[in-house]
C-alpha cells in the first residue's frame, strides 16, 4: 500500500499556521500527516519551537479522518520512553487510529540545551533500539509472561525484561531501567511505530523492531538502503511486504522561480556537513554555519523546485518506482495555503487515478 501524506512542520510555522494548513490538506485529500518533535528549531530567524504533542491533540480535534504520525521523537534523553509510551496511548484513546509514532536518535540542538551529553550515533541507536523496546512491551504488542506459573505471588516476579500477567513492566537495559510499570491508561488500538535511519546501524534496527522505516534517502539512493532493510527484517523472519518505508521530500512551489527558492532558505542547515550527526545545539551557530557553507547549487539540489504544480509529478512517481510506501510532501513554498489547493486540485488527482484501481494507492480519506 503507498500513501501521500502531508508534512507538518513545527519548526517553520506557529502553531495556529498549521492547524489551518491540516484542515486544507484534509479537505484536498490527504489522509495522514507526519510532524517533527523538535525543542530548538534548525533555524533561529523565524524559527518555532512548538511542542508538538500537545499540536497534536487540538489538530486532531479540529479535523474529522486525518492521522498524525511523528517524524520524528527521540527518544534518547529528553523524553523517556515510558513517557512517550504513556503520551502517544492516551492520544490513542482520544483519536482512536489515528495516532502512529516515529522514533529517532534525534539531534543535538534538542538534547544538549536541556543539559544532556552529545554521544556518538552508535550509542544514541542502541539507546533508540532500547526505548523502543519499552515502548512495546508498555503497549503490550510482545506480551510474554515471566510469571512463575506454580506462584500465586506477584513477588516472585522474575528479575527480568518482560511482561507479568498483570500487564507491570520489568526492562533492566544498558541505559533505560523500568521496574513494575504499568501504562493503566493503555492504547485503544495498535499504534503504528517506525524508527528513522540513514546509516546501517540504524536502518537494521528499524527493519527489526519496528514497522518500518523513515529515511531521507532519495529515490537514487533507495535501491541500497532497502537492500539493508529488507535483509534485516527476512533475518527475524518478518514479511517484508508489510513494513512500510517512508520519504519526506522536500518542496518549493511558485510561478517566480526565485520566490520559491528563496523560500528554502530556512532549510540551509540541513545540508551543512553531516547535520544529522552534528553537536552544533545553538540554532544561531547552525545558521551562520550554513550561510557560509552551503552554496546556493547545493540548496538547489536538495529541494523539489518547481514553477508549474504539475512539475511534482515526475519527481514524485519516482520515489514509489524506487519502493517507497509512504511519501509525506514537506512543502516550504512561499504560500503554503495555495501549494496545498493546487497541489490536492492537480497532483493527487494524478496518483489516485493512476493506482486507486490496482488497489495500490490509498490517498488517505478519500
Amino acid at each position: 500500500m503507498t500513501e501521500i501524506g502531508y508534512w507538518a512542520s513545527q519548526e517553520q510555522y506557529s502553531m495556529q499556521q498549521l492547524i489551518e494548513f491540516v484542515k486544507e490538506a484534509e479537505k484536498g485529500g490527504f489522509g495522514t500527516t507526519l510532524t517533527s518533535d523538535h525543542f530548538h528549531p534548525w533555524s533561529h530567524t523565524n524559527g518555532h519551537g512548538n511542542f508538538t504533542w500537545v499540536w497534536i491533540s487540538a489538530v486532531a480535534e479540529r479535523t474529522k479522518k486525518m492521522k498524525f504520525l511523528t517524524g520524528v521523537t527521540a527518544a534518547v534523553y529528553r523524553y523517556n520512553p515510558g513517557i512517550i509510551a504513556q503520551a502517544f496511548a492516551s492520544l490513542d484513546v482520544l483519536y482512536p487510529g489515528r495516532i502512529g509514532l516515529g522514533v529517532g536518535s534525534g539531534e543535538a540542538m534538542n538534547e544538549v540545551p536541556l543539559g544532556f551529553d552529545w554521544p556518538s550515533a552508535e550509542t544514541r541507536v542502541e539507546r533508540t533500539v532500547e526505548a523502543i523496546q519499552i515502548i512495546n512491551k508498555l503497549w503490550n504488542r510482545n506480551k510474554k509472561s515471566t510469571i512463575d506459573p506454580e506462584s500465586s505471588s506477584n513477588n516472585n516476579i522474575k528479575e527480568d525484561n518482560d511482561i507479568d500477567e498483570d500487564g507491570f513492566v520489568t526492562f533492566i537495559g544498558k541505559y533505560f531501567k523500568i521496574k513494575n510499570a504499568k501504562l493503566y491508561t493503555s492504547p485503544s488500538t495498535d499504534i503504528p511505530l517506525y524508527m528513522a535511519g540513514s546509516g546501517a546501524q540504524a536502518i537494521k534496527a528499524a527493519a527489526k523492531y519496528t514497522d518500518g522505516l523513515i529515511t531521507t534517502s532519495k529515490p537514487d539512493e533507495a535501491n541500497e538502503v532497502f537492500g539493508i532493510f529488507d535483509n534485516a527484517a527476512k533475518e527475524v523472519n518478518k514479511d517484508v511486504d508489510l513494513l512500510q518505508k517512508i520519504a519526506k521530500p522536500k518542496v518549493s512551489y511558485s510561478e517566480d522561480y526565485d520566490k520559491a527558492f528563496k523560500a528554502c532558505e530556512f532549510w540551509r542547515t540541513t545540508q551543512i556537513d553531516d547535520a544529522f550527526n552534528t553537536n552544533i545545539s545553538d540554532p544561531r551557530i547552525l545558521e551562520q554555519k550554513a550561510q557560509h557553507e552551503v552554496a546556493d547549487d547545493e540548496q538547489k539540489k536538495s529541494t523539489i523546485i518547481v514553477t508549474s504544480i504539475d512539475e511534482l509529478i515526475s519527481p514524485i512517481e519516482k520515489y514509489f518506482r524506487a519502493g517507497f510506501t509512504q511519501i509525506y510532501i514537506h512543502s516550504t513554498s512561499p504560500d503554503e495555503i495555495e501549494f496545498i489547493r493546487l497541489f490536492s486540485k492537480r497532483v493527487l488527482p494524478y496518483f489516485l487515478d493512476k493506482w486507486k484501481k490496482s488497489k495500490e494507492f490509498v490517498s488517505g480519506s478519500k
